[in-house]
């Protein structure tokens, strides 16, 4: 199993596209396999004939496992697992105790930061293991999905039982939801959990604050006579635009650091079969307008077409949501962990305003702006927010067309 994605720590087979037996082609189509993020193909690693298939469809398989051995034609079957599965010889010393089988504690990275996957750290948030006691068993001692879960299983297995604060949520805990007969229950897994997974670590790790403002677009209305793309174009430069003024607004949060990143990658809500996804574009801060439109084109294209791949994920520093699209006058977007903020587009539409002392119609449409208060503090927000608003409410502006 490859790690797709920088985030990616285990994936799920959805389909072989080869059997036992097939002939296979280096970089001919595999097997089709869901990262954190989307369906991605996976290409034979070798030509050859598939011996065995480790791994069968709907199974989770951690990065870096074996799912199917590939052979040269009339080559005896591979070992899957190498001289690690060989049987041991005859004096081979007896298996050491249970005591001394017990694992070390992770070795920490040389900042000091003990070495984990961002699902263990999920996990481990979630039940409240201390993963400095964890021992790591992925690359170079990095602590894994599997190292938590047997952690988490020792303690509920040692003679102290599980601590007081984990008895008193499980006295807490509600009765499970009554499924009748004419119910559907539809699995809470893949992307779908995957993207939940995500919300919910924002919510526990972020201390979210949201504030609003509302912008005329009208000047934008203006604009697209002459540059006809959508307002959604014109918000995501506007954002790119106001993060090159306000670099802290375009950083991750990760444990104990704000990493300030010089790429301005924004993601875009775009509709897909599998629901809203965010899908980035690169280096936003270095495009024109038109050069977002058809980015945001290809993405929402691909989206739709179910193509977009892991990649399509990668890197993303900043966050713009469209729900106006679907009728929302205003919301409370979620930070999408570990960006610092996310900026909500709620509904365009004609609304009265007083402008002197007159009230007269205006083409209105609120942002939302949510951002982590642990890095970014209010005053920075509110500003950036204003100088998204300023941006749109003067194009010109934005697009270098102003003249003195």
């Amino acid at each position: 199993m490859p790690q797709i994605s920088m985030t990616m720590t285990d994936g799920t087979i959805v389909k072989w596209l080869k059997a036992v037996g097939d002939a296979v082609v280096e970089g001919e189509a595999l097997v089709e396999i869901q990262t954190d993020k989307a369906v991605d193909e996976l290409g034979a690693a070798a030509s050859g004939v598939i011996r065995s298939i480790a791994a069968p469809e709907g199974e989770i398989v951690l990065v870096g496992d074996v799912i199917c051995t590939i052979a040269a034609d009339g080559e005896a079957e591979a070992a899957a697992g190498g001289d690690a599965a060989a049987p041991a010889p005859a004096d081979a010393p007896p298996v050491a105790s249970a005591a001394a089988a017990a694992p070390a504690p992770a070795d920490a990275a040389a900042d000091g930061r003990t070495r984990a996957s961002p699902l263990a750290k999920r996990i481990a948030a979630q039940q409240g293991i201390d993963l400095s006691a964890v021992s790591g068993t992925g690359p170079n001692g990095m602590i894994v999905k599997a190292d938590v879960e047997d952690a988490a299983t020792r303690r509920a297995a040692s003679p102290a039982g599980p601590a007081p604060s984990d008895r008193a949520a499980s006295r807490a805990a509600p009765p499970p939801v009554a499924v009748e007969a004419d119910d559907t229950v539809v699995p809470f897994e893949g992307i779908r959990r995957a993207i939940a997974d995500n919300l919910m670590l924002s919510k526990r790790s972020a201390a979210e604050v949201t504030t609003v403002a509302d912008v005329d677009m009208g000047a934008v209305k203006a604009m697209r006579a002459v540059l006809p793309v959508s307002y959604t174009v014109f918000c995501v430069l506007a954002a790119a635009k106001a993060l090159q003024d306000y670099p802290v607004m375009n950083a991750l949060v990760e444990d104990d650091r704000v990493v300030l990143k010089k790429r301005i990658n924004v993601c875009v809500a775009v509709a897909t079969a599998m629901g809203l996804l965010t899908p980035v574009i690169p280096d936003a801060g270095r495009k024109n307008l038109l050069t977002i439109a058809e980015d945001l084109a290809d993405l929402s294209e691909r989206g739709r077409a179910g193509k977009l791949g892991a990649r399509d994920f990668e890197g993303g520093t900043f966050t713009v949501t469209n729900s106006g699209v679907f009728g929302s006058v205003l919301f409370t977007p979620i930070i999408n962990h570990p960006q610092s903020a996310v900026l909500g587009l709620g509904r365009i539409a004609p609304t009265p305003v007083v402008r002197g002392d007159a009230i007269v119609p205006a083409l209105m449409m609120y942002l939302s702006l949510t951002y982590n208060h642990r890095s970014i503090d209010g005053e920075t927000a509110v500003k950036f927010l204003q100088q998204v608003r300023h941006y749109l409410e003067h194009p010109d502006d934005m697009l270098g067309l102003k003249t003195k």
